[in-house]
């Protein structure tokens, strides 16, 4: 039988050499085709991790899907971006959406606050009543600018654990002591609290920080401060109060999103935040906790 197999007529001609084909322009063009794709991906998962570009993920995203939108047909290479920030998008807003209930009261903090800033710890301000009676006056939650936070702290105790952490005075020190943005929420539980006794409160409790810190009364500064709380603002069960500072030692006051003041005083904002996370805090449970946040952040 003769085999079909291509034989030189000639032995001494030179082989033949054996079938060969080139590339089509369809495998060329699938093969630039899978290249973007892969890129875009790339492109779409270092945008979606990268957490300085958190706040513009979602400006992106709607830039692409306008994009998408104007075209018949989109180019295949947005789709892996599109895809990599939509999802990162979806995660942060749940992240953002997150809870956290102090378990005492019951009142819920979230995660995320001003966009940018963690809840390091929750917990609650009590008062004795004539000695006897505990009542819960309101509830509070700490947040800090996880960026800030590094910024300030980071070179110095980055390499430590969280329980060394927690259990530092020198860190606590310096986290109240430094320019971090830190913002305490309080959310009022006790429904006859009157914006008289707020201001009792403060006039003791911050009065006697500043005087422990400077060594004077600085009554002046302790007055700005309480008389943001005037007589005509009520203060119903549910009413939050938040206390954030901002760079150059700023103390804003806010009372249900109303700005009441600010005040610019390193003093005063260390005798603040010292009431939370200092010697001698209203909740110490809660100040272990509000550590155990901050050192978990760094560490990140």
């Amino acid at each position: 039988m003769a085999s079909s197999l291509p034989l030189p007529l000639n032995p001494n001609s030179p082989p033949i050499p054996p079938h060969s084909s080139t590339p089509t322009s369809s495998t060329s063009s699938s093969s630039i085709r899978c290249l973007a794709v892969t890129l875009g991906v790339g492109i779409g998962v270092g945008l979606a991790v990268a957490p300085q570009l958190a706040n513009q993920r979602s400006w992106v995203v709607q830039r692409l899907r306008d994009v998408c939108a104007q075209k018949r047909r989109a180019p295949y290479y947005f789709w892996g971006p599109l895809a990599c920030l939509s999802l990162a998008t979806e995660v942060a807003h749940a992240e953002k959406t997150k809870t956290i209930e102090e378990p005492i009261t019951g009142v819920s903090f979230p995660s995320v606050f001003y966009e940018t800033k963690q809840l390091a710890g929750v917990g609650v301000r009590k008062k004795r009543i004539l000695g006897l009676k505990s009542i819960n006056v309101y509830a509070f939650g700490v947040y800090v600018d996880e960026n800030s936070l590094k910024e300030k702290l980071v070179d110095k105790y980055g390499k430590m654990s969280v329980t060394e952490l927690k259990d530092s005075k020198e860190f606590y020190d310096d986290v109240i002591g430094n320019d971090l943005s830190l913002t305490v929420r309080l959310e009022i539980v006790y429904g006859k609290l009157s914006i008289g006794s707020v201001r009792s409160a403060f006039e003791e409790s911050i009065g006697s920080r500043l005087q422990k810190f400077s060594g004077s009364q600085n009554k002046e500064l302790l007055q700005r401060f309480t008389s943001q709380f005037k007589d005509d603002q009520k203060l119903p069960r549910g009413t939050k109060i938040h206390i954030t500072r901002f760079p150059g030692h700023v103390l804003q006051t806010k009372i249900d999103e109303k700005e009441v003041g600010s005040i610019q005083s390193q003093l005063l904002c260390r005798s603040l935040f010292d009431l939370y996370i200092g010697e001698d805090p209203l909740d110490k449970q809660a100040k272990e906790k509000i550590g155990v946040g901050f050192a978990s952040l760094l560490s990140q």
